[in-house]
This record gives structure tokens, C-alpha cells and sequence, in this order.
């Protein structure tokens, strides 16, 4: 059965200045969007599995569409952000728009902060890179990382038919980041609007990521809300949380996905937190009454067919490293905490293990 397109919405946040547009069929959006930044030649960053939205772009930005940067691996290597950062120079392109994933978004963010262009974003997952100021390049030092309005994007558009046939492990990778960005802003003396945020996109990611990794597409708008959200929450916060980080570290040095690494220390991060963690631990108990919050999140992963263990040594052995490494690379990040609260956090971590 044919879908009814629903009506575009548009909204702009107040601290982000974004213009986001929301709707089925939102895509075709794209030139009004365009011309709303003063965009002539756009540059394309999108991975082969945006294929199907690429195809659309010519005709819907005809003489302005300059092509496509399709090698978009993980992580945003810096040899691979700079090729891209040539790319856009040569071609003259005044505007970049990045379709796809954190990492699309991710090198997105690197070609337009290094030419001070706008960026336009399309997210086909659920990561949300799309409503943060954070970037990252990964070089042989490790994931280097900051945050500027000009990695930023100026619009989002927010098409639910374009995650409709999303994979159940890319849904359920990107969610249950998204999920963790939520409750570990609730860990922190955030601001009303970041915390307000992180509630809103943790209840909205929480009924939707589930039905939709089964199958159910009437969950989409739902879950792209909860991931918007859950980014918007992350760039109030000003930082990357400390689940965030460990993951960063050990799927740079070891290659592994985030959603698995997100699944399996979310619980031992909630639990390192101790009483810094009430909010969390306040909004998983309205979620699941009676449930202790690590028990909450490992089943909420299992749903969508992420294992999680609240075993630090069993988390070692899943990931493929050793106990003493884990406990090395924890301390490694403790010692470049952005803060003593979260160093103690760190130091949980290592003494849990």
C-alpha cells in the first residue's frame, strides 16, 4: 500500500540555529533548503548505502549539484577527510550536504569546517551527529576531537521514508547510541533544555527502536525525534559522555562497531556513575517500574539483538581484548578527563574490572 505523504514541518532550535525539516517525503525539500542558504554548488558526502537518495539529487538540484564523495569510511580517517577537503576545493563547491550516518555527517562536519561552508544534512540512521557541533578526525595519534558552530549544520532534513528499510543492526547500532548519549546526559548537572531533551528522546528512542529493528515502520518519525533530540541533548551538554569516549578508544584501536560497544559498558558505565546517576536511573524507572537500571538498558539492547553483559571481564572477552588491556586503556582516559567527577568515573571503571 502506497504511503500518504505527511506535511513538512519545520522548527528552529533556539541554542543551534538549525532549520530542521520534518516529514515524509521532506527530501524533495532539498532545493528550498538550498536556496535558503544561498547554496549554487553542492557537494555531495555520502557512502555507497545512500545510493538510492544520491540517485534523487541531480534532479532535485539540477545545475547545482556537483557530484558525490562516496568513500566515507568509519571513524573519519584524516588522509580520507582531506582528499574530501580537495575535492570540495576543486570543484569550487560553496556548500556541502551529508547523507547517511555519523560517519557521512562525521566528514560532513570536516569539509565544511576547513572551507567555513555550510553544511546540510540528511540522516539516514539514528546516530545524532546531525544536531551536534562535535567533530572528529581519527589520525595516528587516535580520534582527535573539538567542537565549532562551523561543523554545525545550517538545515536537517528529517525523512522517515529514508531509514523505512534501514537493516535491524543499523538500527539498532545507531539507536541504542542514541539512547546512551540520553542517559548520560541525565548523569550530569546539565542544563533544563539538555536534561528536558535527553528525558523526551530517551521515552521517544525507547517505545520506537524496538518495533522498528522488528519490522514496524510506523515508528520511524518517532525514533529520527528521539535521535534529533538525543543529539540536541549531547550539544547542550558541551561534551562527549564517558561511555561515548570508551567506545571512541576501543572501536579506533580494535575496529569494532559502536552499537555493540554501546550495548555492553552503557550498564557498567551507569553503574560507575554511582549517585551521579539518579537521572538516568530516575527516567529508566519510569520506563521499566521496579527494574534495576542495568538490568533496563541490557534488555533494551536485547530487544533490538544486542547482547549486553554487566561483567567487565565478560565485556573484556566479547570485545576481544584482554582484561588488562581494558583496564589500561580506562585509565588511559581517566588521566584526560575533562573533569574530577568524571575521572572518579573512569577510575570505577578500572577498579571494576
Amino acid at each position: 500500500m502506497a504511503r500518504t505523504a505527511e506535511p513538512v514541518r519545520r522548527s528552529r532550535g533556539a541554542a543551534s540555529e538549525q532549520n530542521l525539516v520534518w516529514g515524509s517525503g521532506s527530501l524533495g525539500e532539498l532545493p528550498e533548503v538550498a536556496d535558503a542558504l544561498g547554496c549554487r554548488r553542492v557537494l555531495a558526502v555520502a557512502s555507497r548505502s545512500a545510493d538510492p537518495v544520491v540517485a534523487r539529487l541531480p534532479g532535485l538540484l539540477g545545475g547545482r549539484y556537483l557530484g558525490r564523495w562516496s568513500d566515507v569510511p568509519a571513524h573519519v580517517p584524516a588522509h580520507q577527510a582531506n582528499l574530501a577537503v580537495g575535492s570540495a576545493q576543486e570543484t569550487h563547491a560553496d556548500a556541502v550536504l551529508a547523507i547517511g550516518g555519523g560517519s557521512a555527517i562525521g566528514l560532513g562536519k570536516i569539509v565544511s569546517l576547513a572551507l567555513r561552508l555550510p553544511l546540510i544534512a540528511v540522516p539516514t540512521t539514528f546516530s545524532g551527529a546531525e544536531r551536534t557541533s562535535r567533530y572528529f578526525v581519527t589520525t595516528a595519534r587516535g580520534k582527535e576531537t573539538g567542537t565549532s558552530g562551523h561543523a554545525l549544520p545550517r538545515a536537517v532534513l528529517y525523512d522517515p521514508d529514508l531509514v523505512a528499510g534501514l537493516p535491524r543492526e543499523v538500527v539498532a547500532s545507531s539507536g541504542i547510541t542514541a539512547a546512551a548519549h540520553c542517559l548520560e546526559v541525565l548523569c550530569h548537572p546539565a542544563s533544563e533544555e539538555a536534561l528536558a531533551s535527553a528525558r523526551e528522546g530517551l521515552l521517544l528512542l525507547w517505545s520506537s527502536l524496538a518495533p522498528l529493528a522488528a519490522g514496524d515502520l510506523a515508528t520511524c518519525q518517532d525514533a529520527l525525534a528521539g535521535a534529533a533530540l538525543a543529539g540536541h541533548a549531547l550539544h547542550e551538554l558541551g561534551r562527549p559522555g564517558v561511555v561515548h569516549r570508551v567506545c571512541d578508544l576501543v572501536s579506533t584501536r580494535h575496529g569494532l562497531g559502536y552499537g555493540r560497544l554501546h550495548a555492553l559498558f552503557l550498564p557498567l558505565v551507569l553503574r560507575a556513575y554511582g549517585e551521579a546517576a539518579a537521572g538516568a536511573r530516575a527516567a529508566l524507572a519510569e520506563l521499566r517500574p521496579g527494574v534495576p537500571a542495568e538490568q533496563a538498558v541490557a534488555e533494551f539492547a536485547a530487544t533490538m539483538g544486542l547482547t549486553a553483559e554487566v561483567d567487565p571481564g565478560r565485556v573484556a572477552g566479547a570485545v576481544g581484548i584482554g582484561v588488562a588491556e581494558l583496564r589500561l586503556m580506562l585509565a588511559e582516559l581517566s588521566v584526560v578527563a575533562g573533569d574530577r567527577a568524571e575521572a572518579e568515573v573512569f577510575e570505577r571503571l578500572v577498579a571494576s574490572c
